[in-house]
């Protein structure tokens, strides 16, 4: 099969480690122009030599949550590949306080990280989508949290209002054949452990599992009708919890 991927171009945030260091690497083997964001300085990242020497890599560092500095980060990526035909928006935190020891500046930090910033970076490169014809695809890091209680209120509830605004935005974007979808991952470790509650296996996911996942979602060859869907990537961890209702 043709390689969709080469000389595309993919912007990932929060790639410093574990999901987002695997979602680049494998663009990367893709022959993929691939753009990554993290909070952190590179020389605390797990990026490989290999993509930083690579003219087809670009790292910045920066707070997602910043209005100016994503402004600088489509624009450092624009001028470098011109274009952009795939945004995952990985990047994700929770705090996990109860909630009575929840405080307004957690809660705000949240949301700002978990759906405003997605949300309008998304919007921007969208309209770049647009305006160049790309028939792109959008892809948020959501969790079986969205759905079920975790004790970490915060992260649950941003990625449920994550897990809605995919529909909206499938349903807006649709019409210039942009898809926008979600993974919802469940218990992932590297490497992968025991767990009694995971039916399939009885052990935890890996990184690797949700990046093929997001190869499948953005691989017009395979999921070009999929669009408004969030992928459940937990080996039936939900049914555990599920079992008794």
């Amino acid at each position: 099969m043709k390689n969709f991927f080469a000389g595309k171009t993919v912007l990932i945030t929060g790639v410093g480690k574990n999901i987002g260091r695997e979602i680049a690497e494998e663009f990367f083997s893709k022959e993929t122009n691939v753009i990554v964001n993290d909070i952190l300085p590179v020389n605390e990242t797990e990026i490989s030599k290999k993509m930083l020497l690579s003219e087809r890599f670009l790292f910045s560092q920066g707070d997602i949550t910043s209005i100016a500095y994503r402004e600088k980060l489509i624009k450092e990526a624009l001028e470098k590949f011109s274009s952009i035909d795939i945004l995952i928006n990985n990047v994700g935190i929770g705090s996990e306080k109860g909630f009575f020891d929840m405080e307004p500046e957690i809660m705000k930090k949240s949301i700002e990280t978990n759906l405003v910033a997605p949300f309008f970076l998304s919007q921007k490169i969208a309209k770049q989508m647009v305006e160049k014809k790309i028939k792109g695809s959008i892809i948020f890091i959501s969790s079986i949290h969205a759905k079920i209680p975790s004790g970490n209120s915060d992260y649950s509830s941003t990625k449920s209002a994550l897990n809605m605004l995919v529909k909206e935005m499938a349903f807006e974007l649709g019409g210039w054949g942009i898809r926008v979808n979600g993974i919802a991952p469940g218990r992932i470790t590297d490497p992968p452990v025991e767990d009694k509650r995971i039916p399939l296996g009885n052990t935890s996911g890996t990184s690797q599992d949700v990046a093929n996942a997001i190869l499948f979602l953005t691989n017009n060859y395979q999921s070009k009708y999929i669009t408004g869907e969030i992928l459940t990537i937990d080996g039936g961890l939900s049914l555990w919890f599920d079992r008794d209702q």
